[in-house]
This record gives C-alpha cells, structure tokens and sequence, in this order.
C-alpha cells in the first residue's frame, strides 16, 4: 500500500485520511509458518516542515499457524495501533526507521511490522485443546505401517515398574 504525499508535502501540518487492504507474505517464526490475511488498514498522515511525514492508524487482519498443542489450523484476530514517523531521504536498509523518497509513502514494512508485533505467544484451536491424545503403544495402529517413536520408551517404563 503506498500513500500518495505530493499534497502534505505542499500542506504541511495539514492532516490527509487514508483507507486500503496490504497483503502481508507468510512469516516464519520460532519455526512455525504463520499465514496472515490481507490486512484493513485505516489512518491519517501529515507532513512537517522538514518533510517528514507523519503516520498513525489502526490494523486489523486475521492470522492462521498451528495450534502449539495439537498442530491443526489455528486462526487469531490481529489488531494493533501504530504511529510513526518516515524520514525524507532516509536510509530504507536501515531497520530502525521508516524512510520514503520522492511523492510516496510504502507502508509495506510497517503494516508487516506491526502485524507480527501483534501476534499471540501461542496459537490455540480452541482454549481447551487437549493436546494430542495418548495413545497405548501395544494397540493396533489404525493404519498399517504406522510407528510410534515412544514406543519404547513406554517399553523401558513397563519394564522398571515390573521389578
């Protein structure tokens, strides 16, 4: 999503609206694959005398990851807040700011940002996932071929409380 700034620029202080969806590319993190949908995005801007430009609104999308008990789909509403400042002719590898060049504005890394900042610790199914179901080692698996790597762990457990 990009926010045209030639009129804030011209206007400074004045405040300019803006409204649009920005889609947000899957993200890794701590290992798990975490697909967020397009993202609402909702806000204002404004430029100083310097021609910084000034930005602040709300996000909203809803992410999808697996459940960190049981590995099925789980999906969790994402909103946050931001305002930010994006410098004139700044440094755009430079992680620690915001910075645009020429007439717009790319809120690419911010709306990115803020959505994974948002992001729960811990995605759930549903509040009260049991996790996976144990499962009897000497049952007969429902498919052929099937291991269960504790198997013999349960084994050696069997086998120490026997004595």
């Amino acid at each position: 999503m990009k926010l045209d700034v030639s009129d804030a620029l011209s206007h400074p202080g004045q405040e300019y609206h803006f409204s649009g969806t920005q889609a947000i590319a899957d993200q890794e993190i701590t290992g798990d694959i975490v697909r967020l949908d397009e993202c609402l995005v909702d806000g204002c801007f404004m430029a100083d005398e310097d021609g910084n430009i000034a930005v602040k609104g709300k996000l909203r999308t809803v992410a999808h990851a697996p459940c960190a008990n049981c590995l099925e789909e789980a999906q969790a509403e994402v909103m946050n807040d931001f305002d930010e400042v994006f410098q004139r002719n700044g440094d755009p590898e430079d992680d620690e700011i915001f910075a645009y060049e020429g007439h717009e504005v790319s809120l690419d890394k911010l709306v990115m940002s803020y959505a994974v900042m948002a992001l729960p610790i811990r995605f759930l199914c549903r509040e009260d996932c049991p996790g996976f179901e144990y499962r009897d080692p000497d049952a007969v698996p429902a498919e052929p071929g099937i291991q269960y790597p504790f198997a013999g762990l349960q084994q050696l457990l069997e086998n120490i409380e026997e004595v």
